[in-house]
């Protein structure tokens, strides 16, 4: 259906509106900039800082010990939101954000990398659901996006292509980032436009500060052309989402600050937003989850880690927003600030998936997690390069002070975190506060009507359906002026949740979050909170108020399937079927793949299976030139990873472990420049009681055996969230050390096949 004026005025006048079913995607591309009319040069510049992973109570404008003084510089130009709330899963939330509608509606319900074949959640954004962006670009603003982009189906996360649910497929001028949920910050897998790249060469690397340069040049390079065209910039950090990296120096600043533990952390919280105004007095904290220890109750050698764990994630967040600091300062020297509109939110509240010891490397989350003792090697380099680290979950409780559990739950710490709106230029308050209930799919439709730009009535074609959340731009003025109104739903994995005039209803189905094997019935018993009085949710009223219960039960009811809810599942139910189309895929392929040349940033799920299965590799090479070092093919990286490379011209299998370990073999003579053929035999034997792998392994050129050797290693099944497949290439962390990410292959690589029948394996379908 395509949309009206009489509905961009509905919208803009601040009714949501459920709109029909949204349109099937489309291969189309972006078209040219429009030229930059008057009345767009009068419009706001629009910047949007989604931080990950980020609790209400870990900026220090909301009550946080972490140190933002440049939120703390937004807040006091605006606006500070004590009520807002997003999904507690960052594709979902950032899907909703951008597009202005209900997660589900726009078929990511949960992960993308979690997708299912069913409306809600198969991670093909509908072409009708146009971003924020689609409709600013249209008006005459430039689009840039700089950092994490996860939205996006699996089977897109490669350079073959399509594009069209990349950012530059979503409204968007320019990338530069990441096409994963996180990112090594030292060695990123980035992406330009729609290239990957390796990351600048340059002493002190870190991909905050990276991408604020990025940002402040793209906002730059209007000059060239027009400097007076507005601009939206999303700058979404990887911080702070895992991996907790940050500069030394950063780190040493929070040295001790946190050993007083996170249940003074806490208290100390608390009684700061009492005192800021952004809980109410009489809060109370939440009840801790069940089986958490009490700081008192931890040994001296577990209090130094967990204390070092909580000043790695607070030296990240704090650095990120130093940068964002730079960036406020570019403005303010263009004279540009006034009038743009500054927003600083996060996707959902802190994350408890390093479980109850923490992660010095967050992949070990799917083989059970990680001990304090498995940890404590590594407390000396936490959160520098050689980790990948995740803190302990009693951190996620704190930071999501006073509200009850974390990420991926549906109660308040899953969702309720900070927001922070600033529009020196529109906005007349100063330092003020709102508690007018907010929604992630609102900040689209508000930021459209800030600018006075409608929403467009078609994308690339395609008629658009209306944004489902709300315009609250009137609570720029007023503290009285209406929010978000009627029910809200929220939806993760089961558990479930329904937010109406103050009020939540919601269930405890799945809150161990760091277990990814949660299988249970979806029969739990709706519990019921005065959010208005019990912000921590610690008293259940649902006993007492049954007819509320019921009454909101039903609006859950009738928004679920409304919004493509509908089937409500386990996150290990995703699991299943990915490893179900996986093993379809391998009988489709006859354990097959075949390249007919070199080929980027694969995602896991599309990959072959090299780190799960023996197999013979063949290829073609011409080499340019004798002894270079370069990947043949590569999985993974320095903490976990698989690769086949010429070291200095000799072939070489390394394998790396989730530690760091490795191990390799290597043929005794360099290849001489030219053409010929290579082999690589890889056969896995029967996984033995110390987890270790026997593995036979075979290296051949030219029909001659190079090496020949039998190891036992521990190689991961799963090597972490942004790991790809590349041929003659390895970005981001290479898994072989001495490697550049991003330096071209000698020569020509052509004609690689990957055979994975009679070579071992079979029993290890992880994929």
């Amino acid at each position: 259906m395509t949309l009206r004026r009489s509905i961009v005025a509905l919208m803009l006048a601040g009714t949501a509106l459920a709109g029909p079913a949204l349109a099937d995607p489309q291969n189309a591309t972006p078209r040219a900039a429009p030229a930059a009319s008057a009345q767009s040069q009068q419009r706001p510049n629009v910047l949007v800082w989604l931080m990950d992973d980020v609790g209400f109570a870990q900026v220090s404008c909301f009550g946080g010990l972490v140190e933002t003084p440049n939120i703390d510089r937004v807040a006091a130009m605006g606006l500070r939101y004590s009520n807002y709330h997003t999904a507690p899963i960052c594709s979902a939330s950032r899907a909703a954000l951008l597009t202005g509608r209900m997660p589900h509606s726009v078929h990511i319900g949960g992960h993308a990398t979690a997708a299912r074949d069913f409306p809600g959640y198969d991670a093909h954004i509908p072409a009708g659901a146009g971003t924020i962006a689609a409709n600013l670009h249209a008006a005459g603003y430039a689009t840039y996006a700089v950092g994490k982009w996860d939205h996006l189906p699996n089977g897109d996360v490669s350079t073959a292509g399509p594009f069209n649910y990349w950012a530059t497929g979503q409204g968007f001028d320019r990338f530069y980032g990441f096409l994963s949920a996180d990112t090594d910050n030292w060695e990123p897998q980035l992406v330009r436009d729609q290239t990957p790249i390796g990351r600048p060469q340059k002493p002190g690397y870190h991909l905050s500060a990276d991408m604020a340069d990025q940002a402040i040049a793209m906002i730059q390079s209007r000059g060239a052309a027009d400097p007076q065209r507005p601009f939206f910039l999303y700058w979404a950090t990887g911080a702070a989402h895992a991996p907790h990296h940050a500069p030394a120096e950063w780190i040493a600043r929070y040295k001790g600050k946190f050993d007083q533990g996170w249940d003074k952390v806490r208290e100390t919280i608390l009684q700061r937003q009492i005192a800021q105004g952004t809980v109410p007095k009489g809060t109370r904290l939440a009840a801790l989850p069940e089986g958490m220890p009490r700081w008192d109750s931890l040994s001296p050698e577990d209090k130094q880690l967990y204390a070092r764990q909580m000043e790695a994630f607070a030296a990240s967040l704090s650095y990120a927003d130093a940068q964002f600091g730079r960036m406020l300062d570019a403005l303010a020297a263009a004279g540009e600030l006034d009038n743009t509109i500054v927003v600083v939110t996060s996707d959902n509240g802190a994350s408890a998936e390093g479980g109850p010891s923490g992660l010095y490397n967050e992949a070990a989350v799917t083989g059970g997690g990680l001990t304090a003792a498995d940890n404590r090697a590594f407390l000396d380099r936490w959160g520098a390069p050689g980790t990948y680290p995740h803190y302990a979950y009693g951190w996620a409780v704190a930071g999501n002070t006073p509200f009850r559990y974390y990420k991926q739950t549906t109660h308040e710490g899953g969702t309720h975190v900070p927001l922070v709106v600033a529009w020196p230029k529109g906005i007349a308050a100063r330092g003020e506060l709102r508690g007018q209930f907010a929604h992630v799919s609102d900040i689209a439709p508000t930021l459209l009507a800030a600018a006075g730009v409608p929403l467009a009535q078609t994308v690339n074609d395609v008629p658009q359906v209306p944004m489902e959340g709300q315009n609250l731009t009137a609570t720029f003025a007023s503290a009285r002026a209406p929010g978000h109104e009627g029910p809200q739903y929220v939806e993760l994995y089961g558990n479930k949740g329904l937010w109406q005039d103050g009020w939540q209803i919601v269930t405890s189905h799945r809150y161990r979050t760091w277990d990814w094997q949660t299988a249970k019935t979806f029969d739990e018993p709706w519990e019921l909170y005065d959010l208005r009085k019990d912000p921590g949710q610690t008293t259940d009223l649902a006993a007492k108020y049954p007819e509320r219960v019921a009454a909101m039960a039903a609006a859950f009811a009738d928004q679920a399937k409304r919004y493509n809810v509908a089937p409500i599942h386990n996150l290990s139910d995703t699991a299943g079927e990915s490893a179900k189309k996986a093993a379809e895929d391998f009988a489709r392929r006859g354990g097959k793949w075949h390249y007919a040349g070199p080929t980027s940033n694969l995602a896991s799920m599309i990959a072959p299976p090299v780190n799960t299965r023996g197999f013979t590799m063949t290829a073609k090479l011409d080499l340019a030139e004798a002894g270079a070092t370069a990947p043949i093919f590569s999985m993974g990286g320095r903490m976990g990873g698989i690769g086949f490379y010429l070291r200095d011209g000799k072939p070489t299998l390394v394998m790396n472990d989730l530690a760091g370990g490795s191990v390799a073999v290597t043929a005794a003579d360099a290849l001489a420049p030219g053409k010929q053929e290579i082999a690589l035999d890889l056969v896995r034997g029967q996984r033995e009681a110390t987890g270790a792998t026997p593995f036979e392994v075979k290296i051949s050129a030219g029909g001659k055996v190079l090496a020949q050797e039998r190891l036992s290693f521990v190689l991961p099944a799963y090597f972490g969230i942004p790991e790809t497949f590349d041929l003659a290439a390895d970005w981001g962390s290479p898994v072989l050390a001495g490697y550049r990410a991003g330096t071209p292959f000698p020569g020509k690589l052509t004609d690689v096949t990957f055979d994975f029948n009679g070579k071992g394996g079979g029993n290890l379908q992880v994929h």
